[in-house]
Order: C-alpha cells, then sequence, then structure tokens
C-alpha cells in the first residue's frame, strides 16, 4: 500500500512516517522508481514496536537502537513490551494514589501544603529520573569521588557487609544492586555456599554489575527486577539486600510488602539510607548560593531515611534494629563537590553551562576563606526481622 493508506490504516500522520523514513526508524518495505513508498504488512509490526516503545517513554534515539540491537524473535519482543507497559501501568497507579491522598487532604484541610506538592512533583518526574540517572554507573563514580575525602576511612561496603549475617547455604537477594560493589568489595569474604542472586531494575545497570562481578569467584544469578513486583515465589529467600535504593521506589510500601511476602520466616531484611542530617553543610552551601532552586535538600532520600524508616518497617517486619555510620568529608577543591551535586537528579538540570560556573566560583570563594569544605555525612543499615 502507498504511504497515504498506510497511515490511514494506522492512525499515523504522513508527516509522522515520512520523519521515520528520514531517520531510518521505519523505512518502506519499498520505494518504486516513481518515488513512491510502498508499505506491506511487516510495516505494521515495526510501526506498533515504536508506538509501544515511544507510548513507555523512550525518545527515538533510544527506540532505533533499542529495534537494531535486540535481535529478538517476534514472542520476546511482545512480551518485552507488555512488560513495560504493565511497569508503566504500576508507575500511573502510584501517581493517582499520591493524588487521591492530596486530594483527600484538600477535602480535610481546604489546601494543599508544600509537602503534598512535593510529594506530588517527586512522584511524577520520578519514572523519567531515575532512568536517566541510571543508564550507567557515571553518577554514582562521581557521588563516591566526593565520599573519598571523608576523613572516616571505613569503606562503605565493607561496614555494610559485615552488618548483614548470611546463615550457612542463605538464599540471598539483592535489589538495586548497582555496579555490584557490595560482593567486588567483599569478595574474599563471600562463602561459596552462599546463593545469591543480583538484581537491578536498569538493565544497562545489570550488564555493569556483571561485568564488573565476572573476576569475583562466585556463581551469581542475575535478574532484572522491580522491587514492587518480585518475580519468586513466597519464602523463596533467607536475605534480601537493598543499599540505597528503597527510596527510588515508586510504591515503597509495595516494595515492603514484596520483600515480605518472599523472605522466608525469621529472615533478615537489610536496607541502608542516609539521614536527614547528611550532607546538611553542603546543602546549606548550596541554598545560600542559589535559593528557591530545590537543590537545598537530598533529594528522593528523604523518602526512606533514618528518621523515618523505622515506622515504615515495623508495619512489615516483626523486629528492626539500626546500625550508623557517621563521618565528616573534608576538602579544598571545589571540583568534586560540585560534581557531586551537579550528578543528582535535581542538580543535573540546574548545575549546568554558566549556573555551574558561577557554582564553581562561589565554592572557590568558600575555600579561600575557609580553608576547606567540611560536610557531615551520616547513614544507616536497617536490620528488620521477618
Amino acid at each position: 500500500m502507498k504511504i497515504g493508506e498506510f497511515a490511514k490504516r494506522s492512525g499515523v500522520t504522513v508527516k509522522t512516517l515520512l520523519h521515520y523514513d528520514k531517520i531510518g526508524l521505519l523505512e518502506p518495505s519499498e520505494k518504486t522508481d516513481s518515488g513512491y513508498r510502498i508499505y506491506c504488512e511487516d510495516d505494521f509490526l515495526k510501526l506498533q514496536q515504536i508506538t509501544t516503545l515511544k507510548f513507555i517513554g523512550l525518545s527515538l534515539n533510544e527506540i532505533s537502537h533499542t529495534l537494531h540491537e535486540s535481535g529478538e524473535n517476534l514472542e520476546s519482543m511482545i512480551a518485552i513490551q507488555k512488560k513495560a507497559l504493565e511497569e508503566k501501568k504500576k508507575h500511573i497507579e502510584a501517581v493517582i494514589d499520591v493524588f487521591n491522598k492530596a486530594q483527600n487532604t484538600a477535602k480535610k484541610n481546604r489546601f494543599l501544603d508544600a509537602n503534598n506538592l512535593i510529594d506530588i512533583i517527586k512522584i511524577t518526574n520520578m519514572e523519567k529520573s531515575v532512568k536517566e540517572q541510571y543508564k550507567s554507573d557515571k553518577n554514582l563514580n562521581l557521588r563516591s569521588n566526593l565520599h573519598s575525602y571523608n576523613i572516616n576511612k571505613v569503606d562503605w561496603d565493607t561496614w555494610c557487609f559485615n552488618q548483614m549475617n548470611f546463615p550457612k547455604g542463605a538464599r540471598i537477594l539483592e535489589l538495586g544492586c548497582g555496579p555490584g560493589k557490595l560482593w567486588s568489595k567483599n569478595k574474599n569474604s563471600i562463602d561459596k555456599g552462599l546463593n545469591i542472586t543480583v538484581s537491578d531494575f536498569s538493565k544497562s545497570m545489570l550488564k555493569i554489575a556483571k561485568d564488573k562481578l565476572k573476576d569475583v569467584d562466585h556463581n551469581f544469578e542475575y535478574k532484572e527486577i522491580n522491587a514492587e513486583d518480585i518475580p519468586y515465589e513466597d519464602e523463596s529467600f533467607d536475605v534480601v539486600i537493598a543499599q540505597h535504593m528503597l527510596y527510588f521506589v515508586p510504591n515503597i510500601e509495595k516494595a515492603l510488602s514484596e520483600i515480605n511476602r518472599v523472605l522466608s520466616h525469621g529472615g533478615m531484611f537489610y536496607v541502608s539510607a542516609n539521614s536527614c542530617e547528611s550532607m546538611a553543610e553542603l546543602n546549606e552551601l548550596v541554598e545560600n548560593f542559589a535559593p528557591n532552586l530545590g537543590l537545598d535538600n537530598n533529594g528522593f532520600s528523604t523518602r526512606f531515611d533514618l528518621e523515618h524508616g523505622r515506622s515504615m518497617l515495623e508495619k512489615y517486619f516483626s523486629e528492626v534494629n539500626v546500625e550508623i555510620l557517621q563521618g565528616k568529608i573534608i576538602v579544598d577543591d571545589a571540583k568534586p563537590v560540585v560534581s557531586y551535586k551537579a550528578s543528582t537528579i535535581q542538580g543535573s538540570s540546574i548545575l549546568v553551562g554558566e549556573k555551574k560556573k558561577e557554582f564553581t566560583k562561589y565554592l572557590e570563594d568558600y575555600i579561600k576563606e575557609n580553608k576547606s569544605i567540611s560536610i557531615t555525612t551520616k547513614t544507616c543499615m536497617f536490620k528488620a526481622k521477618k
């Protein structure tokens, strides 16, 4: 069929099809000598994939990469797209839940305070911002670099590992593994008899973890997992681990319910988080530099932190204890501080171009006057027993 008929049958405009052809995303099956574009039934499949991937939030460049690199068969492609749509549905449901709570508050109090509005903004923006943040481990590395100036030289991943107790032959699930540092940093302490599943919601991050852990002498299982929908039977694990990731989950309550479900009776959930006191001096510096831009906080981490985590966990676990690790970053160079703040979800869209240069100059002047920047760090490990 010619482009007009193909557009009419598919519900896509001719202009859109011409653009897809121009960028090589959807080329017609044939072009006649007179220049007519001819489409066939197979082109509907390609167009269906494009429209679905576009709907779930991928850019045209990302869609092009996905279609040309996937090499999946038809059944697999449909399953992947269906799964992606299910994830989008869950996110939309979480957004609706926040709006319902806000609506109830408005009915009761006749107004919405700033916290209600912040919740709405955060939850609606979360899907895209988290996806962008964890396409690679670049941002994690930038933030780790600032922490290397901490005068408390206890390694974070070593400290976390030492807080955990792994029964002999335990079945372990790590959610949000990132680049796999928990296991690579402690590779000489891993019991060979442990059954460890390393997971992340980001496919690209999971690939990074797999590459980083290839030299660790252990047979890890790798799984792409959304913490709100853990694809395992009840009581499948003796230990579940979540390092600094729970606050990124749109529906934390749903995730905690799922973690409780897959834990065996008496199983342990080890979850780390920040304190609201952490990075307080840096947040104050940023607020003085640029008031009311939303950079004077620790972002999503306030959704599950040291101060509020226990009450959330106690709804799902019989016993909750906490260990705290404190430190102090002392740095006399503006660059790692700027890189840290600019790598955060909120900072990545604000501290760019001239604004980033201005912030760098502001910190350099501060260091010149005060010799260094001192920043409090305070994190914790919750130990929750089912």
